[in-house]
């Protein structure tokens, strides 16, 4: 296995920052994106589309600002709650709390297991360290892009993303599991109880 820079992977960039770009009047919106914010990005690695919020433009944006198939968006703090950007989430304003991480080729890295990577305790102790230990404070781009990453053969990589995908399943299942005896329970107390509790 390697061990190579973020950077010498990815394409690490800040986002937009909005107010330079929103349209401050309806007669001055020249295009309607959705953008990512800080809800949007879900623990479980994937994008929150009910979350996303609408920006109204003053121009066409460059499409760099924009989210890609394939692409890692992180928090620019910690936890930093990375997600892949799946084909149906492109064209989205990313705004300047979030960087996005765009990998050069797929063939060395793949997203989900770079997302993986970056989601995991260790890293963010990595970065906790490298920013002096201010969670509060804004993480610097060049912290991200210096992390160095494991980087199996690509086989490996898969069967990480598959396992990781597995046991994800799993603890949504889990948790679906718990709600619904919570629910079952109740319903069964109240008929105890011959009706709903007040």
């Amino acid at each position: 296995m390697k061990y190579v820079k973020l950077s010498d992977l990815a394409t690490v960039q800040s986002g937009l920052v909005l107010n330079r770009k929103e349209a401050k009047d309806d007669g001055d919106i020249v295009e309607v994106y959705h953008r990512l914010n800080l809800r949007s990005l879900g623990e479980d690695g994937r994008l929150k589309l009910s979350e996303l919020d609408v920006f109204n433009s003053q121009e066409h944006l460059d499409s760099s600002l924009l989210t890609k198939s394939g692409d890692v968006a992180v928090r620019l703090f910690v936890p930093i709650c990375p997600i892949t950007i799946g084909v149906d989430e492109i064209n989205f304003v990313v705004p300047s709390q979030l960087a996005t991480v765009r990998i050069e080729n797929r063939n060395d890295i793949v997203p989900e297991y770079l997302r993986w990577y970056l989601s995991q305790e260790y890293v963010t102790e990595n970065i906790l360290a490298k920013e002096g230990w201010q969670s509060q404070r804004t993480i610097k781009i060049s912290t991200i892009a210096d992390l160095i990453i494991p980087v199996p053969e690509i086989e490996k990589q898969d069967l990480i993303v598959r396992i990781n995908k597995m046991s994800l399943m799993r603890e949504r299942l889990y948790k679906e599991l718990v709600r619904q005896e919570k629910l079952l329970t109740n319903a069964m107390i109240n008929n105890a109880i011959g009706g709903k509790v007040k």
